[in-house]
């Protein structure tokens, strides 16, 4: 209270706000409504938090692009708490900080960490996999996730208590110090794991919102009962887990190994947009002009590097696909497979997906940055895989497919900022 100039006796109302980024919800039907097409650039032109549409009877149509909206609003709304009364100190936008505030901010994210997994988990009534709410408050990493049995006594206490509650939350006095406890994890009973891994410079990443098909619900839930079904059993459901985490790991290592060397950043930087974003990932193993001499970091050094992230996913993509034709659940249908491999072909084009747990909605690709387009804001590779997706969505009325203006965030993650609402 007193750090808003408040008395502790005052009766005060605390009112939130809350706004979506625009690449939380298609913003298809926004496009059609001002006339323009499914490109980055035309993506970009959006003002931003645009409203989801509305129906002809007034009733607002969500259709979310799967990028973990109710985890980033849960870890929103509590940073934003946390950041208000004091209780954490959260690292602002753009803000350069010392090593010691690099360390008080890292204590308020932890805390923002424990107690978001809380209270997500409780409004999901289950112990996810967390990962959502983890790359919420830092940024791109690879994850694992906390033992269930660190919050899952607490929250059936609070679900036993608040039984026949019918609006809000009760907590008692003893619950209000389990949590302060819990959060601040006094007996360090939190045993996840954060490793931070980033794109290096060059490499970029771009995001489709899929309108096509039917998406099938609890396609992770089915997965799962399919793989303890078959646990013993099944030769299958053993190999493609065994083969995704080894490609999985592959992924991680070149990401935060091998593409952090200094030739390799180097060689990147120098010829990734002139050199190796002007072609197909084909033409890379073939010869080429004098520039591309072997050498550490010399174009084609860089291009076989980039060759070798390309196979881990399709390898990846292989395994995903098999076990969900074995399980009977649709991780990469047919269409998306399509749209990746076309995708895929397209010049400066490392890799493309199906992100998340699957299904029809959502594409990501990798690509090589091209030369700068629309003042910076863009890239040639870029706009030429907006065009291809315009142009097949276009030619099939099915399947829509607009690009998301959501871009790789490197450390990023949670913080405070000073718009002005």
């Amino acid at each position: 209270f007193r750090q808003h100039g408040l008395n502790s006796n005052e009766r005060v109302a605390l009112a939130i706000k809350l706004r979506a980024d625009n690449d939380f919800y298609s913003q298809i039907n926004h496009l059609k409504q001002r006339g323009l097409d499914l490109t980055p650039q035309d993506v970009e032109s959006l003002e931003p938090f645009l409203p989801c549409p509305k129906d002809s009877g007034g009733k607002v149509i969500v259709n979310k692009t799967g990028m973990g909206s109710s985890a980033a609003l849960v870890t929103s709304i509590v940073g934003a708490l946390l950041q208000f009364f004091g209780a954490s100190s959260l690292p602002m936008i753009d803000q350069q900080v010392t090593v010691g505030q690099e360390n008080h901010h890292g204590e308020g994210l932890r805390i923002a960490h424990n107690l978001a997994q809380i209270c997500h988990c409780y409004a999901q009534g289950k112990v996810g996999s967390g990962f959502d709410v983890s790359s919420a408050v830092f940024g791109s990493h690879v994850y694992t996730r906390f033992s269930k049995n660190v919050i899952n006594n607490f929250i059936e206490d609070v679900e036993a208590r608040n039984e026949t509650v019918k609006d809000g939350l009760s907590l008692a006095e003893t619950d209000s110090f389990q949590l302060v406890e819990l959060v601040t994890d006094a007996d360090q009973k939190w045993d996840c794991s954060v490793q931070p891994i980033n794109l290096p410079e060059g490499l970029e990443l771009l995001m489709a919102d899929v309108c096509g098909g039917s998406e099938s619900p609890s396609m992770a839930r089915k997965i799962l009962e399919w793989k303890k079904k078959n646990r013993e059993t099944g030769f299958l459901s053993g190999y493609y887990w065994r083969d995704l985490k080894r490609c999985n790991k592959k992924i991680a290592s070149l990401l935060s190994d091998q593409y952090t060397k200094k030739p390799f950043c180097d060689g990147l930087v120098r010829d990734g947009q002139m050199i190796i974003a002007s072609r197909t990932a084909e033409q890379w193993k073939k010869p080429m002009p004098s520039t591309w001499h072997e050498f550490d970091g010399s174009s084609w050094d860089v291009a076989m590097q980039l060759l070798d992230l390309r196979m881990a996913f399709l390898e990846s993509r292989q395994n995903l696909k098999g076990m969900g034709a074995a399980a009977g659940v649709p991780v990469e249908p047919d269409s998306q497979t399509a749209l990746a491999d076309a995708t895929m072909k397209l010049p400066g084009v490392v890799a493309a997906g199906v992100p998340g747990a699957g299904g029809y909605d959502a594409l990501f690709v990798i690509y090589v940055k091209g030369p700068p387009t629309n003042g910076g804001k863009s890239d040639q590779v870029r706009d030429e895989i907006g065009n291809l997706w315009r142009d097949l969505s276009n030619q099939d009325n099915n399947t829509v497919v607009c690009p998301l203006s959501v871009r790789a965030a490197g450390s990023g993650g949670l913080c405070a900022s000073s718009l002005q609402w």
